[in-house]
């Protein structure tokens, strides 16, 4: 089988879905990419085992159908280093020899067999389907990902949870010390949706909503669920098991309430954390009347800063630290001009909310504090 398809296409595409695969498999096909041609589609596979991403290019001077894998790490440096024109993939479908022609030269090289590369069946029966805006999918999961836990003893918070409800987009996610809760208001109202989605899905799903404009289809039971887009599919495991009861844990009745321009309180935190210390990176906010006083120190190195902003607040003094890092993944991950901080006493878990102009939005992060002298 032969086709033409231009190489920058071609490239920008597997690099994309490399990202499904990994280095340590179960099988060694899996490290090959699946090709199928079909008229003047071409239809690429790749997977991990439990991730499949199917995505279809354009071809033309196409000759005969076929299947074969190809070899990813091979074809992605080849195609890397090869500037924008048309090549030629001729495949001879009994030896698998496949050349690769360009304008100054050539490539050849041996494929697999693609009756090795098993590709899931459909869902079961009890499967359900949904559709929402790729544009919203995309920034609940981009809103959520920052606070997304990685530890292994947890595998239930290793994740994405997502929720539909009547008029309603939730998209949480949680490390224990950090948690994110956005809500957006839907157009229609939908049945009631829950499931959670692994980091690396999520991640896929998140670059692949970023490309496209038209509704996303989903499909899912229990164990699987199926993202369908214009020109791409994609199929992973969902974690199984319940999700931490988020709601029980975020405060009702802070009393004392911070107004901070945000991006100001994001440079403070910056340069004031180069100087925190490295063990910790605790950072220590001192909210009193229209200051809110940021330091940090090291007493291992002998390192100290301190600055002043203004902030209109209301409530009793109080001291309290966080940890730097954290606080500046929530304050990058607002885009809001100013930011509320909903405060307790030193040892309560602080709400953190932006000031959204958009009233179908509503954000809120909470982040436990770090206990100071």
């Amino acid at each position: 089988m032969k086709f033409l398809v231009t190489s920058t296409t071609l490239a920008n595409k597997l690099a994309e879905m490399s990202k499904v695969m990994t280095s340590k498999t179960a099988s060694p096909v899996l490290s090959h990419f699946l090709f199928e041609l079909e008229g003047e589609k071409l239809q690429i596979t790749a997977s991990d085992g439990e991730c499949f991403q199917h995505s279809v290019l354009p071809v033309a001077t196409v000759e005969g159908s076929g299947k074969v894998c190809l070899p990813a790490d091979r074809l992605l440096n080849a195609l890397r280093n090869m500037p924008e024109q048309p090549i030629g993939f001729t495949i001879n479908e009994t030896t698998l020899n496949i050349t690769v022609k360009y304008t100054n030269g050539h490539y050849e090289f041996v494929g697999n067999s693609a009756d090795e590369y098993s590709t899931p069946t459909s869902l079961s029966h009890d499967a359900k389907q949904v559709q929402i805006e790729s544009k919203m999918l995309n920034t609940a999961i981009s809103q959520s990902l920052f606070a997304v836990a990685t530890d292994d003893l947890r595998p239930i918070m290793n994740g994405v949870y997502l929720t539909m409800k009547d008029e309603m987009l939730q998209s949480v996610a949680t490390d224990g010390l950090k948690l994110v809760r956005n809500t957006y208001k839907l157009e229609n109202p939908l049945e009631e949706v829950s499931f959670l989605l692994p980091t690396k899905a999520a991640k896929i799903i998140n670059n692949l909503t970023s490309k496209v404009t038209t509704p996303v289809t989903i499909n899912y039971n229990e164990r699987e669920a199926i993202f369908v887009l214009e020109n791409d599919t994609f199929r992973c495991r969902l974690l199984e098991g319940r999700y931490p009861n988020y709601n029980s844990v975020i405060p009702q009745n802070n009393p004392n309430s911070a107004t901070i321009d945000r991006e100001s309180l994001l440079y403070a935190i910056k340069r004031v954390g180069l100087f925190s210390s490295t063990a910790n990176g605790c950072i220590v906010m001192n909210f009193s009347g229209i200051n809110l006083n940021v330091s940090g120190k090291d007493i291992d190195y002998s390192t100290s800063a301190e600055e002043e902003l203004f902030c209109s607040y209301s409530g009793e003094n109080v001291k309290i630290g966080f940890k730097g890092e954290h606080l500046k993944q929530i304050l990058e991950n607002t885009k809001s001009k100013e930011v509320i901080f909903q405060l307790g006493d030193h040892s309560r878990a602080a709400v953190i909310t932006p000031i959204n102009e958009d009233e179908n939005i509503e954000n809120l992060s909470l982040l436990m504090p770090i206990l100071v002298d």
